[in-house]
Parts: C-alpha cells; sequence; structure tokens
C-alpha cells in the first residue's frame, strides 16, 4: 500500500510540475535581446526572384541606413508564421513609403519552393531575403521563429518581439519608430 502511495504521490507531482509549465505561457519566450539600443547586425542576402526588379538579386541593408526597418524572420513550416503574415504585409502597405519591411526566411536550407509558396500565398509585396545558412538568425540571436525587429533610422534596435506579430503589437511598434 505504501509502495502505491509513494508512486501515486511522484506521479501526481510530476503531472502538476508539467500542468504548470504548461500554463505558465510564454513569458520565458521574451528573453530580452542583447541587441536592445544597440546597433543590429547588417547583412546583404540573396533576395527572392519577385523583388530583383525594385533591389537586384541581393539585398543589403547599410543600403538603407537611416531608415527605420521591420526585420521578420520566418520559415515556412512554422504554423505562428501563417498567422502572422497577413498583419505584415498590411503594416507594409500602410508604412512602406516611410519604413523599410524585410523578412527573412531562415531555418531552411534548400527549401526555395517552399519560401515562394509561403511568399505567393501571403503576396509579400516587402523583399524577403534567403538566410539558408542562419548565419544572420544567429547574429541577431533568433531563439525561433517568428521574431520580429524594430529597428530604429539610426540602426539601434528598439524592440524586438517574439512569437507572432498582430496587428496591435504592428502599430504600436511601428509607430514608435516613426516618432
Amino acid at each position: 500500500m505504501r509502495r502505491v502511495a509513494w508512486v501515486v504521490a511522484v506521479v501526481g507531482g510530476l503531472t502538476a510540475l508539467f500542468v504548470f509549465g504548461l500554463l505558465r505561457g510564454a513569458p520565458d519566450r521574451n528573453v530580452p535581446s542583447n541587441l536592445l539600443n544597440r546597433p543590429v547586425p547588417t547583412f546583404a542576402l540573396p533576395l527572392y526572384e519577385r523583388y530583383f526588379a525594385a533591389f537586384g538579386p541581393r539585398l543589403d541593408l547599410a543600403e538603407h541606413a537611416g531608415r527605420p526597418m521591420v526585420i521578420n524572420f520566418w520559415a515556412s513550416w512554422c504554423g505562428p508564421c501563417y498567422v502572422e503574415a497577413p498583419h505584415l504585409e498590411a503594416a507594409h502597405r500602410r508604412y512602406g513609403d516611410r519604413v523599410l519591411f524585410v523578412g527573412v526566411q531562415t531555418q531552411e536550407r534548400d527549401a526555395r519552393a517552399a519560401g515562394r509558396a509561403f511568399i505567393e500565398r501571403f503576396d509579400f509585396t516587402f523583399p524577403n531575403v534567403i538566410d539558408d545558412d542562419s548565419r544572420v538568425s544567429i547574429s541577431y540571436g533568433l531563439f525561433g521563429v517568428p521574431e520580429t525587429f524594430f529597428v530604429r533610422s539610426d540602426g539601434t534596435l528598439a524592440y524586438k518581439h517574439v512569437g507572432p506579430v498582430d496587428a496591435r503589437v504592428m502599430t504600436q511598434q511601428v509607430e514608435a519608430l516613426l516618432r
């Protein structure tokens, strides 16, 4: 009988810890970026073909210095990326004349077809680059996808959003960049 009580107590304790972890939510994902208020890494990465006419075959962030930026890291296999995609495109259509929006496909070596399909599905009109080896993602300190970086016109990071952005976050952060 004692043994059964002991097993029930251990299983109950482990179950309680598991439930606590699930209900705890996202606080452990909101790790502050080491880049906050510091210059973000610049990069020059290949673009998807649909953006060649406007930008050429590569996008070099250094060529856009002095302009606020929204840099979004995504992957075609990422469910939350599908949730946030319409908000990114809507914000670009609203603010794209004053803010450079850049999508960075990451963690998908040799997945260009999936990336093209994702971009076409949401009709992204802002440039999207390919970070095949995830070097740029690493330099930004990515924990996963999606993550969005809001960069001031002086090139410093104003805010990093972990997880899918929504219209409220997008408006709030982009408006802050424009002040």
